[in-house]
């Protein structure tokens, strides 16, 4: 249409910081009680009437307005189906870890086939048809939901939305919340800064970057089905710990290769990384406030967006006055930060942990010396 740049940035922003508000609002929703399949189905349909909205509007203040209402809603639609089925692990006794990550490598395997065919799609029908198709698209999910997916139980959720007294999410959901968004800024700075270093300064093929790009995600897709029972095994922040100092090793390693095989060779570090990290992310903060899920589903999806709007907008700014190589470099202070962060918190459960065995060890002992007398 020829807008700006600085128009695409604003219509940008608009749009998430309006998913913000609203994946929070439904996620308090759920939390009290309101059914998540109907959530889930109302953002559904903000979804296809933003599709719609773009195949016709042509002025900015329009798509802006239609952009900033409609995928406002539409950005609801990743929490509520997340806490859809996190209520569904619990209520049948599943490992929440494991049914997460099955779900999460699912989508990983959607991205693998969906852009591709987007693409392609655009060049064979155009702008408009693809988003007429979409709307049609969304609308049949939507129907598909409606008539397939579980209705909420009202006397359970009745009865679990009087137990929730938590207004506010705890303080350990906001801290671990913010350690995402370090690593999902670390990630998204390199997906955005890769291609360009590849192309702009090594000057390798167009191609290179989606060959790195599609290898990690089929690296990505089985740890992310074995990191659930690593979790297990290990528990979840020490295995984040884990992924985090693999994401500094592949991120140091990114600014000594200079040919496409060792590109593709460290790519097996960036899967395992991202794999663990993206596995098991959601269900760290779910464990952490189980009387809260839609809220803090809502708020990891969140800090995940906004860890990639800021990785790519630092990406940009250093790219500007040092390169793209240097930018690259932010990626690894990141996830530093997001690493020390899991450390503190680790080390300080650690003493807490402590503290209450000793606590229980001295009534122990009391209470023996009372039976004594």
């Amino acid at each position: 249409m020829g807008f700006e740049p600085i128009y695409i940035g604003i219509y940008t922003v608009s749009y998430a910081l309006a998913g913000i508000v609203v994946s929070q609002k439904f996620g308090a929703m759920a939390d009290r009680g309101v059914d998540s399949k109907k959530l889930f189905i109302i953002s559904l349909i903000g979804m296809a009437m933003a599709a719609l909205s773009y195949a016709f509007l042509t002025q900015f203040w329009q798509i802006l307005l239609a952009g900033t209402i409609f995928m406002g809603l539409a950005r609801a639609s990743v929490p509520m189906i997340l806490t859809m089925i996190r209520h569904f692990a619990d209520t049948y006794g599943l490992n929440a870890i494991k049914v997460n990550a099955q779900t999460r490598s699912s989508v990983s395997l959607i991205w693998i086939v969906g852009p591709p065919l987007a693409f392609l799609s655009v060049e064979q029908l155009g702008f408009q048809i693809n988003f007429l198709l979409a709307t049609t698209l969304t609308l049949l999910v939507a129907l598909y939901a409606w008539r397939k997916l579980p209705k909420a139980d009202a006397a359970l959720s009745q009865q679990k939305a009087q137990s929730r007294v938590v207004t506010v999410l705890p303080k350990t959901v906001i801290y671990l919340g913010i350690t995402l968004f370090f690593g999902n800024v670390a990630n998204a700075n390199y997906i955005t800064a890769m291609p360009l270093y590849l192309t702009v300064e090594l000057n390798m093929p167009l191609s290179y970057p989606g060959l790195l790009l599609g290898l990690t995600a089929a690296c990505e897709m089985p740890i992310m089905l074995i990191a659930a029972k690593w979790a297990n095994r290990f528990g979840s922040v020490r295995l984040l710990m884990f992924s985090f100092v693999v994401a500094m090793v592949f991120y140091v390693l990114c600014q000594l290769m200079v040919s496409i095989e060792t590109f593709l060779l460290i790519q097996l570090f960036n899967g395992l990384f991202f794999g663990i990290f993206i596995g098991i992310g959601i269900s760290l903060l779910q464990n952490e406030a189980p009387n809260a899920i839609g809220k803090a589903t809502a708020f990891y999806a969140n800090m995940m967006a906004l860890g990639s709007m800021v990785g790519a907008s630092l990406m940009g700014i250093v790219a500007q006055y040092f390169g793209y190589k240097e930018a690259l470099l932010l990626s690894f202070v990141a996830i530093l930060i997001g690493f020390l962060m899991l450390l503190m918190f680790e080390l300080s459960s650690k003493r807490h942990r402590g503290a209450e065995e000793v606590s229980e060890v001295s009534e122990v002992s009391e209470v023996s010396e009372v039976s004594g007398k």
